[in-house]
């Protein structure tokens, strides 16, 4: 299901500005690791508590980046512009993978390029899409347990809309103090039948 047109210029003005965020990070961390000239303090500072943990989080953005792309991809969101910024973040994380490679044992705790395919994972609901039912930063339903190796509780509300806890915390520490809210399309059934039971 497409989003509405009159609703397709905010939903893409919203994803844009994460993603380029997302692409910022990604390319600063690209630009410390460079900055190191020598190989063996760069796999020390890999190797420490604080690198391992900014690495850590340099990942979780980076999985928001991939729930993204697969919440325009569920949305059927065809825009030029989030795919040059999603093509420049996926350039940046094969460069830092690249810089990655000097430290295997850091390497190896990337995951594997199939736990970031969140265009595979369907949506749960049987009623169809619904942005009040989604993510309010990525588009992307609570995750599947099955499918996902993140747990299933992994969403809180805020103001009536859920948020996966990564992606809520990745939009107020990096793009705007307050979390986006989307509104559905008119003819959403599932909004229809909230409305309805809450009358």
């Amino acid at each position: 299901m497409a989003i509405e047109p009159s609703l397709l210029d905010t939903c893409t003005s919203h994803l844009k500005t994460c993603l380029k965020s997302i692409h910022k990070v990604i390319q600063n961390a690209n630009e410390i690791l460079c900055g190191i000239s020598q190989p063996s303090v760069c796999s020390e500072v890999l190797m420490s508590s604080r690198g391992t943990d900014y690495i850590s989080g340099v990942i979780e953005v980076y999985r928001v980046s991939k729930r993204m792309e697969g919440g325009i991809k569920t949305f059927s969101i065809d825009c030029e512009r989030l795919q040059l910024v999603l093509r420049d973040i996926e350039l940046a994380w094969n460069n830092l993978q690249a810089f990655l490679s000097i430290c295997p044992s850091v390497l190896q705790k990337l995951p594997s390029p199939s736990v970031f395919d969140y265009e595979a994972k369907k949506m749960s609901s049987d009623l169809g899409l619904c942005l009040q039912r989604c993510c309010g930063v990525c588009l992307l339903e609570r995750l599947d347990q099955q499918v996902s190796s993140e747990p299933i509780g992994n969403m809180l509300q805020f103001g009536g809309r859920p948020y996966h806890l990564s992606c809520a915390n990745f939009w107020l520490h990096c793009v705007d103090s307050s979390l986006p809210v989307l509104s559905c399309h008119s003819n959403c059934s599932v909004c229809v039948k909230l409305k309805e039971e809450t009358k």
